[in-house]
């Protein structure tokens, strides 16, 4: 891509905060995201003022309009001085076909769309990203191509990090890159998870090049640029805004195969990111936790509401966005938890096991336990035995009472 047409892009990034279904549709006239973007000719008519554009787009070049070029040749120059650097739909590692299939159900190129609202959006014109600055070594299309995006609220408790860190390492080993928000929390728990399994993870910020929020995940940040990318839509040294958290959430979802809530409050930001998820036709899975715990209400009603698949591991996230069939959870399951000894004992084993005693009663003679399973003394006796050899019964005078396990 040409110095100038980086140039020309960067101003338009600096003209335009974030981006509207009025500039996508003055890029691409057509309707047609594939074509080349009239990026040139948009600008030039926001600069010169001219009235045909819509109200909102004259308004943001009138306020912004002083000196944008210097600013626009000034970001530039900073990026690469910073290592970071901007990707537009020139770039090569644009990942297009994923903004398509992100974007298209909320018609965001479709004129008769009217730019309708999304629910729990405070911009519910937002559109497909027409410009990104981004940090790190691997290209964001090809990172992106088998991805989940993992979100949660900031004040997760022991469980939730805990579950989070185990959940996108195993996405990680299985192949997945991570997509979150880099925030404290849920976020930071989802990216370390990545990054502890060598696996990439992407970070797509609510500020700036440059201006790192939270100031705490500055080496976390680092970490993340050196095996998969940090991403942002503003500026350089753009500063964080509850806004653009809000409108920052609508790219994590549509950068993700689906998106997993994984701890949410009544009011969660998180909440958000899979009402974008949802409008995008982007599966959304949920994890379940305490039923006390204020900070899984918002999970709990997602579930409630069926708006939402409750899963407990990757593997049953990997089950809804693979081929039927490529994921067994329920083999999954049988590994992480083996079966106990009383779910190893055969039927008759089990009969018997649960006509012994306990300490506190009377029970467990054999004569009794042959009466209660019906069972002939001889077989009594036999699996009796067996039983204390397992180490599950043992003989208390002329009783046998279950070991407490």
């Amino acid at each position: 891509m040409s110095g100038t047409r980086d140039h020309t892009w960067a101003i338009l990034r600096r003209l335009v905060e974030a981006s509207t279904t009025e500039v996508v549709r003055h890029l691409w006239p057509d309707g047609d995201a594939t074509a080349p973007a009239e990026v040139d000719r948009l600008v030039e008519r926001m600069r010169s003022g001219d009235d045909t554009l819509p109200t909102g787009l004259l308004r943001a070049a009138s306020a912004r309009s002083a000196g944008v070029a210097e600013q626009a040749a000034v970001d530039l120059q900073w990026a690469a001085d910073n290592g970071w650097r901007l990707l537009t739909p020139d770039s090569p590692e644009w990942p297009g076909p994923r903004w398509d299939d992100a974007f298209a159900p909320v018609g965001d190129l479709d004129p008769d769309a009217g730019g309708a609202a999304v629910p729990g959006s405070v911009r519910g014109a937002a559109a497909r990203p027409f410009a990104l600055w981004a940090r790190g070594s691997v290209e964001l299309a090809a990172t992106v191509e088998r991805s989940v995006a993992l979100v949660g609220t900031r004040t997760s408790s022991a469980y939730g990090n805990r579950t989070t860190h185990r959940i996108a390492g195993d996405l990680a080993a299985a192949g997945y890159t991570v997509i979150s928000g880099g925030a404290v929390g849920i976020d930071t728990a989802a990216h370390r998870g990545a990054l502890d399994a060598s696996g990439p993870t992407v970070a797509v910020a609510a500020s700036g090049p440059g201006e790192i929020y939270p100031r705490t995940n500055a080496a976390l940040f680092r970490r993340i640029a050196e095996t998969g990318l940090v991403i942002s839509e503003y500026p350089p040294l753009t500063s964080p805004a509850r806004y653009r958290f809000l409108t920052r959430n609508r790219l994590v979802a549509a950068l993700g195969r689906g998106t997993v809530l994984l701890a949410a409050g009544y009011r969660s930001g998180a909440v958000n990111t899979t009402n974008w998820a949802d409008a995008m036709l982007r599966p959304v899975m949920v994890l379940p936790g305490p039923v006390d715990s204020a900070v899984y209400v918002g999970c709990h009603q997602k579930i409630r509401d069926g708006a939402g698949t409750l899963i407990t591991s990757a593997a049953e996230i990997r089950e809804l966005l693979e081929p039927v069939g490529a994921v067994d959870p329920e083999g999954q399951l049988g590994l992480d938890f083996a079966p106990s000894p009383v779910q190893q004992l055969s039927r008759d084993q089990l009969t018997v096991f649960d006509a012994c005693g306990i300490g506190s009663d009377g029970t467990g003679h054999l004569d009794q336990i042959a009466v209660d399973t019906t069972l002939p003394m001889a077989a009594v006796v036999r699996i009796v035995s067996e039983l204390e050899v397992a180490g599950m019964v043992r003989r208390a005078g002329d009783r046998w009472i279950k070991n407490d396990r």
